[in-house]
């Protein structure tokens, strides 16, 4: 009886016998295990590339250049280290062959592994070889092996959906039953598993510094005020303790203040009373592994008395009264909402000098002497309240200093420049030059490209005339040189598009500093004359400013 070959074994690609040829094809095998516990032994890393390489090693006309994997990714979407790297290896040329053992370790969406296998490699004239599946794109497949293919990718992806709507089942119903489904605990907590639940129960080190927390507010303490006294008593914040596990700063360590936001969120989370409310920020599409918002009605789980609780439901509701009457009085929340917010000009230019943050701009509402309300507005250092080893001396400067300031540095740089407003919107437009420049060279060599490719068809015509090509391979390379000149009139529309918005833009620049420069002043800052001049400004202690302009400075001569 006659040996079977391996090949036939394996269900690798057919091919007839061919003298050795020196390789044409470098290529790249790629390997991906996903997070799914039930993946089977023989989907190992290791299994796939020998698997791959085994068929690289019984071709003639194959050269392996690099192994590229992702571990513990899910194949669901594209964004993998690994695959990125192969990806960013194809357009660089270096590879022009893609191995891998089957068409789900190459991804588990139809859409997206059909994009690849049917447009992206062929137009960029790289070979894809599925190799437990039988597929090579080399050899013109038929028709039932394409339609296999297409079903094999449909099958992966309603396999990946199907996976999802079982982890989401799986995971309400652990929320129902109590138990605490998220990832680290809260502060004050630890968990254990007690038959199928994940269980809180209190932290013996922290428990006592929650009760404190609460009972200071409800006592009438500010977050600063209580950040303060946890400073004082050397308490590291919580994300110290998890990094260290201790709760008092050593001597030779470096101790923290405690962000005002993480003392807010423990006085109205809810946990603290022994009630579980999950999954606020929603779960991940499959599609996309991305956190999607959640139907506040149907998609927050709410159990209580699932575990031991920290304070008493008295204390946690005083807390939330104390919340509720600061909101009545708040201006986010009683009149300042009839006040209208003014555009924030110098928004991300504003630094601060001592430390480099940049400045956040508070503001404050001022009843005038006729009644009106109007808002105040002032830049300041984020690390200004601080009372820990990060505080920042540079206690900011109001909206109206800063604009006064930047004006009265403008009026004396106009006054003792002698450049013209002629000389100063030649200067943008020579930029502009420059941008547009290298704009039109895409476009030139787009269209030189499109000649090529124009050419291209008119040879293959010729050819398919002369009966050097069969109809059907005639259609095939005719249809991939449309899909290319198609991209390419894409790209050539756009770059069009992006000079006509540096034209429009240096326009409304000019437009901006010649009726500046008319008025010899500035009346009023708005953001877009803001972003013309102005490329950053710092502000040092005791109102020293630094202002660095977008132009350059021109001086008078003698």
């Amino acid at each position: 009886m006659a040996r079977t070959s391996k090949r036939e074994k394996r269900g690798l690609p057919g091919k007839q016998a061919r003298a050795p040829i020196d390789p044409v094809w470098k290529a790249g095998i790629y390997a991906r295990l996903s997070v799914d516990s039930n993946e089977r032994k023989n989907e190992s890393i290791d299994t796939q590339i020998e698997i791959a390489k085994d068929y690289i090693g019984q071709t003639g006309d194959i050269e392996l250049i690099e192994c590229y994997t992702d571990l513990g990714k899910t194949g669901t979407n594209f964004n993998r280290e690994g695959f990125g790297r192969m990806m960013a290896d194809v357009r660089g040329r270096r590879i022009n062959c893609v191995v891998v053992k089957d068409f789900s370790r190459f991804g588990r969406n139809y859409i997206e592994t059909g994009n690849y296998i049917e447009k992206i490699f062929p137009f960029m004239k790289v070979r894809f070889i599925a190799v437990t599946d039988g597929y090579d794109s080399e050899y013109m497949p038929s028709d039932n092996l394409q339609l296999s293919m297409n079903l094999k990718n449909i099958v992966n992806e309603l396999y990946a959906k199907d996976i999802a709507q079982k982890v989401r089942t799986a995971w309400k119903i652990r929320q129902e039953i109590g138990s605490y489904t998220g990832g680290v605990p809260p502060y004050g907590y630890s968990v254990k598993m007690i038959g199928d639940r994940r269980v809180l129960y209190p932290n013996a080190d922290t428990k006592e510094i929650v009760v404190r927390i609460f009972e200071m507010f409800a006592a009438g303490s500010t977050y600063k005020e209580i950040a303060q006294e946890l400073y004082h008593r050397k308490i590291q914040r919580p994300m110290a303790y998890r990094a260290t596990g201790e709760l008092y700063c050593p001597e030779d360590g470096e101790l923290h203040q405690w962000p005002l936001d993480t003392i807010k969120k423990i006085l109205t989370n809810p946990v603290y009373i022994g009630t579980l409310l999950q999954s606020r920020t929603g779960g991940k599409a499959y599609w996309s592994r991305k956190r999607h918002e959640v139907d506040e009605e149907n998609d927050i789980s709410v159990v209580e008395h699932t575990h031991e609780p920290l304070v008493s439901e008295e204390l946690f509701y005083k807390v939330s009264e104390r919340f509720e009457r600061q909101s009545k009085c708040s201006n986010n929340s009683g009149f300042s909402k009839k006040i209208p917010q003014s555009e924030d000009s110098f928004k991300d230019m504003v630094y601060c000098g001592r430390c480099s943050r940049r400045m956040i701009r508070n503001m404050s509402i001022i009843a005038l002497s006729s009644g009106n309300r109007v808002r105040r507005y002032y830049y300041a250092c984020p690390n200004k309240n601080k009372i820990d080893g990060s505080k920042c001396e540079c206690q900011g400067i109001s909206f109206l200093a800063l604009e006064a300031l930047i004006k009265e540095v403008l009026e004396k740089e106009f006054a003792f420049s002698e450049m013209r407003p002629k000389d100063y919107c030649n200067e943008n437009i020579q930029e502009a030059e420059k941008k547009k420049g290298t704009v039109r060279k895409k476009i030139w060599k787009a269209a030189q490209k499109q000649d090529e490719l124009a050419l291209m068809g008119s040879k293959l015509y010729l050819r398919y005339r002369n009966g050097e090509l069969h109809r059907e391979a005639f259609l095939d390379e005719k249809a991939k040189i449309a899909e290319r000149l198609t991209a390419l009139k894409v790209q050539m529309e756009s770059w069009e598009r992006q000079e006509k918005i540096i034209d429009k833009e240096t326009d409304r620049v000019n437009r901006s500093i010649r009726g500046m420069l008319k008025q010899r002043g500035i009346h009023k800052f708005d953001r877009e004359l803001a972003e013309c001049l102005i490329k950053k400004i710092n502000i040092y202690p005791k109102h020293q400013v630094e202002i660095v302009f977008n132009f350059r400075r021109r001086e008078a001569h003698e």
